[in-house]
């Protein structure tokens, strides 16, 4: 007679090595195709390199540099990573219920929008802890207002989430630039700077690391929390998997629809406040970089879990700040982070490494 395996990890109790080599091979050949795809783009880039005039291992070396070869360097992939781990997690969310959330770059801009207004609004005599608090707050709930409209749409009318994902980005992103040109002008293109005790204090001496990427980290630990130890996770689960059968067990799926959107959407703000109080001081004319767009890679590449959501983002982020470095010592424009960028997205496509399956589709 089979007996149930008795949990590991406690002395003098067999592990169930089964589930052990189970869980291995799920995730092993995913890990190696990633390995092939890096291996691949390395050797795209240095034929690119290459073909600019510039020394491959040259190259290599001022990218490796650029993204992690001092503190300081290192600091500013970190503080990157923090960025798209939070736009990670705002397409991830609602991804997993099966909702296109293409509009975190909006959501970003909206929730900056937001923490600039009022980390300089507010009274002055306030103390500096409870400003960041209520910044923080205010940016993170204006994202989840930015998501709340296309799920509410989606919802009701079933309108297309991802043209009104779209449609929200435009908008958030003219809120910003008005924030610059008309509401906190200051002499350079970006707002005015938001005082120095608003700010997210630095929490690494040597680098430019600041608390939003502990605000960032927490993000991933409130949704492993979410998704894998409530019932509002499972639900986001299950429509994901099955929308009608979710409805038909019961489950309010408009709901559902909402809540998963205005989740991603608060992910999405919080990141426009890190962006604000953490990293520039100011809502700066084109601070994003695409990075709302990139979380939708940044999501993929992580299977939509998120405590891989953290390797991930770190690994995009080196992307970004490597050619940064590359710049600096070749002279080649660091636009080619962004073709490298590409050819990684497209690599881990073909693959397989990006893929999204539901239970309609194996069937």
């Amino acid at each position: 007679m089979a007996t149930r395996p008795e949990p590991a990890g406690v002395p003098g109790v067999p592990v169930d090595r089964s589930e052990v080599a189970a869980r291995v091979r799920g995730w092993a050949p995913s890990l190696l195709r990633t390995l092939i795809a890096l291996v691949a783009t390395a050797a795209i880039f240095s034929a690119l390199i290459a073909a600019l005039g510039v020394n491959p291992a040259d190259a290599l070396t001022a990218f490796w540099e650029g993204a992690a070869g001092n503190t300081f360097n290192f600091g500013q992939t970190v503080m990157i990573a923090s960025l798209l781990a939070c736009t990670g997690l705002a397409a991830a969310i609602p991804f997993q219920a099966r909702l296109w959330n293409v509009g975190g770059e909006g959501q970003l801009w909206f929730g900056a929008f937001a923490a600039v207004t009022l980390a300089l609004i507010l009274p002055d005599g306030m103390p500096g802890w409870l400003a960041i608090t209520i910044t923080v707050a205010g940016a993170t709930l204006a994202g989840a207002f930015w998501g709340f409209i296309p799920g509410i749409l989606k919802a009701t009318v079933n309108a297309n989430e991802v043209i009104t994902c779209l449609m929200l980005v435009f908008i958030g992103i003219a809120l910003g630039n008005y924030a610059i040109s008309t509401l906190f002008p200051s002499e350079s293109n970006q707002t005015e700077s938001v005082p120095f005790d608003r700010l997210l204090p630095n929490i690494w001496t040597g680098t430019l690391v600041t608390a939003g990427a502990l605000l960032a980290l927490g993000a991933v630990l409130v949704a492993l929390t979410l998704m894998s130890g409530t019932s509002l996770g499972f639900q986001i689960r299950a429509v994901g998997l099955n929308r009608n059968a979710a409805r038909i067990s019961g489950m309010r799926t408009g709901r559902v629809i909402v809540l998963a959107f205005a989740i991603g959407g608060a992910f999405g703000g919080l990141a426009g406040a890190i962006a604000v109080l953490g990293i520039n001081g100011a809502v700066v004319a084109g601070f994003s970089a695409n990075f709302g767009f990139l979380g939708i890679a940044v999501a993929l590449v992580a299977r939509l879990k998120p405590l891989w959501i953290i390797p991930s983002a770190l690994l995009f982020a080196a992307l970004r700040t490597g050619s940064s470095g590359l710049q600096a010592q070749t002279g080649i424009s660091a636009t080619v982070g962004e073709i490298l960028v590409t050819v990684l997205v497209v690599l881990l496509l073909a693959l397989g490494v990006i893929r999204l399956r539901y239970a309609e589709a194996a069937q």
